[in-house]
């Protein structure tokens, strides 16, 4: 019974044990892939949150854009700041400021060429103060519209639209105008199902300025809550303890945690994290706290965490059970063993007499196993090669599959990458017709002017010889006289001059609006003959916005065949070679597009006086997915995309660089590649 007892203990602990060391083991990978998984949610719901965040900001300074230029365009309002009427302009701009308030635009802003404010309808009491902020400062340096997020002097936290305002060619002076973030921040809260707290720096605040400027946008702000911390706009009623101790500390780690925190609040759990907070300017003014309610995920893996410790538990107990009982089983057996072993025992030594007998025909057969032996060895050796003959080639397999998904990963990226394109030019198509028309109007109405002009200036050469013949002399002198005081052969001279060179600037946009439809083409996806010097061009002028303040362009054009090919693909490729040689430039530099041809093939080269690339990157330049740039600057797909459809057109590229000397792209098409083949 003590042999049964101690055969049941010595299984039965270690076997507990490791059942015990087992399910610790897994509630702990439970746990880490847990976290993992909700970490990788909550930065995904956080980069979502942030892209919400940037176009609710787009999408209102479009709005207030919109609203501007109705402002702008109506004449009352021009009139009464030309005669610098600040109630008449009041009286007129209120009504706007009403209709503005429904779309949530609370700040209505007249400045003058200065800068200085010439009226606020929000608060018409306060005017003729000079404000210092980037916005303005940027419009009044670019004379273009400026926008952006500013924290004000009074600590409302402001996004502003500057607009030169402009009657033909007198400035005016600028409109600006403004809506409280809060409410954009509450449509992100909406959209994505999130909260937040937006706390601003005391340090920047005014303490009997703030309350004030957030009572004009009917909001409360408590001062004394925090020490040097200021909510100035939160969607949540109750801030969670765990955040309310961080927020009370002055030390500033507190809110710079790399990783997700956790808080309670009542029954609900939240997951929250601190991001700065930066002006438009760049400036840091306070932290942007995202909480996300984890309640339903954390009850979730509780009530799953408790049914896979019961059923362990069940398990383990049943399998307990069943291991004593088997035990029993064996030590019985055991027993019986034992009786047996010492009757074998006994029969052992009558046997040894049997064995000796024997021994002549073990050696017989030790002989045989030997033999056996080594056959056995040589069919192993058989079998091992076949099985690494059989390994090469399921790795030559899986490399083989391995390029193939490597080459359906590029084909998707560069079909995606196209319907994009075709959009775009689909957009841009559509621009440059609406632009078409009014420039047709500008161009015939300026030729109809000249033509006038012509005939006028004709008609009053013909009156002054009338003049000249029956006149007095004294009245031709005053007519003379008043001739010179009104100056108008200057004004004949210079209306000539400002008719030409309007037809000029409606011929340059009439090119551009043509370049534009050329290159947005989405129905240019036949094959047919087109002049590769003028694609470079094209793309050179689509371009030059990127272009114009980091290269001087050098155009060294041979003289080439057409080439029958998809132009709107090569106008592509050789777009994105000139970004990116734009981009290597790290100061002003060069960018040389050269052509040249022989009797096989036409060549283009685009090279820059860029960094270069390293020599150890250049063969992995073309690989779908790799770049050399900077974490969420580029995707990697720019040159695979480009080496893609060179080969699709049966040509090669290659890339010669140095580092620190520039870099070189030589693409080789074949100027009679089959039609079929294409």
């Amino acid at each position: 019974m003590s042999s049964h007892s101690n055969i049941r203990h010595q299984i039965l602990i270690p076997l507990t044990l490791t059942f015990l060391v087992l399910l610790c083991c897994f509630l702990l990978a439970l746990f880490a892939i847990r976290n993992d998984g909700i970490s990788n949610t909550l930065n995904r719901e956080h980069g979502e949150s942030i892209a919400v965040f940037k176009a609710l900001l787009v999408s209102k300074t479009e709005l207030m854009s919109a609203e501007a230029n109705t402002i702008i365009n109506d004449p009352k309002l021009k009139q009464a700041m030309r005669r610098k009427d600040r109630t008449a302009l009041y009286s007129e701009a209120h009504p706007y400021l009403r209709k503005l308030s429904k779309s949530k635009i609370t700040h209505l802003y007249f400045h003058d060429p200065t800068g200085k404010n010439f009226l606020r309808v929000h608060q018409p009491d306060q005017h003729s103060d000079h404000i210092n902020r980037s916005s303005l400062n940027q419009a009044l340096e670019t004379g273009t519209p400026s926008h952006g997020l500013e924290l004000g002097p009074f600590g409302t936290l402001t996004l502003r639209l500057v607009i030169p305002w402009k009657s033909q060619a007198e400035l005016l002076g600028y409109i600006e105008l403004g809506t409280d973030v809060n409410d954009i921040l509450t449509d992100l809260s909406v959209i994505n199902n999130i909260d937040y707290l937006l706390v601003i720096d005391k340090a920047l605040l005014g303490k009997n300025t703030a309350p004030i400027g957030y009572s004009w946008v009917n909001r409360h702000l408590n001062w004394d809550q925090f020490p040097d911390k200021l909510i100035v706009s939160k969607s949540l009623d109750q801030i969670p303890p765990v955040l309310q101790h961080r927020l009370t500390s002055r030390d500033p780690n507190q809110l710079q945690d790399r990783s997700w925190n956790t808080a309670h609040l009542g029954s609900k759990h939240f997951a929250f994290k601190a991001f700065p907070f930066k002006e438009s300017s760049g400036r840091e003014i306070g932290n942007f706290i995202l909480l996300y309610d984890m309640t339903l995920q954390a009850r979730q893996f509780q009530h799953f965490i408790v049914l896979a410790v019961l059923g362990s538990s069940v398990l383990c107990l049943i399998l307990f059970a069943f291991t004593w009982r088997i035990l029993g089983q064996i030590n019985q057996t055991i027993e019986t063993t034992q009786q047996k072993l010492s009757e074998e025992i006994r029969k052992t030594s009558e046997a040894n007499n049997l064995l000796e007998a024997e021994i002549g025909e073990r050696q017989k057969a030790e002989e045989a196993l030997v033999y056996l032996n080594t056959s056995l060895e040589d069919r192993i050796r058989d079998r091992t090669r076949h099985l690494e003959t059989a390994t090469v080639e399921l790795e030559q397999r899986r490399s083989e599959l391995d390029r193939a998904h490597l080459e359906l990963q590029s084909r998707q990226a560069m079909i995606l990458h196209q319907d994009k394109m075709a959009s775009i030019g689909l957009l841009a198509a559509g621009v440059a017709h609406d632009i078409n028309n009014p420039i047709g109007f500008v161009t015939n109405n300026l030729e109809e002017l000249q033509i006038y002009l012509s005939r006028l200036q004709t008609f009053i050469e013909v009156q002054q010889k009338e003049l000249q013949a029956t006149a007095s002399p004294e009245s031709l002198q005053t007519l003379h006289k008043k001739w010179d005081e009104l100056g108008i052969d200057y004004i004949f001279e210079d209306f000539g001059t400002l008719i030409a060179e309007s037809l000029e600037g409606a011929g340059r946009v009439g090119d551009i609006v043509k370049n534009l439809r050329s290159f947005s083409r989405v129905d240019d996806q036949e094959y047919k003959q087109a002049d590769i010097n003028e694609c470079l061009e094209s793309a050179i002028r689509i371009t030059h916005h990127e272009l114009r303040h980091k290269a001087v362009v050098h155009r060294k054009f041979g003289v080439i065949p057409t080439l029958h090919c998809q132009a709107q693909q090569l106008n592509q490729v050789f777009m994105n070679l000139l970004v990116n040689a734009a981009h290597a430039l790290d100061k002003r530099g060069e960018i040389t597009v050269s052509t040249w041809s022989d009797t096989k093939n036409i060549s283009i080269s685009i090279a820059d006086t860029g960094c270069g690339i390293p020599e150890e990157l250049q063969q992995r330049i073309f690989e779908p997915f790799f770049t050399t740039k900077e974490t969420n600057k580029g995707t990697g797909l720019g040159l695979s995309i480009v080496a893609d459809i060179i080969q699709q057109h049966h040509g090669t590229i290659s890339v010669q660089s140095h580092q620190g000397q520039g870099t070189t792209f030589i693409i080789t098409l074949p100027i009679k590649a089959g039609v079929d083949d294409v």
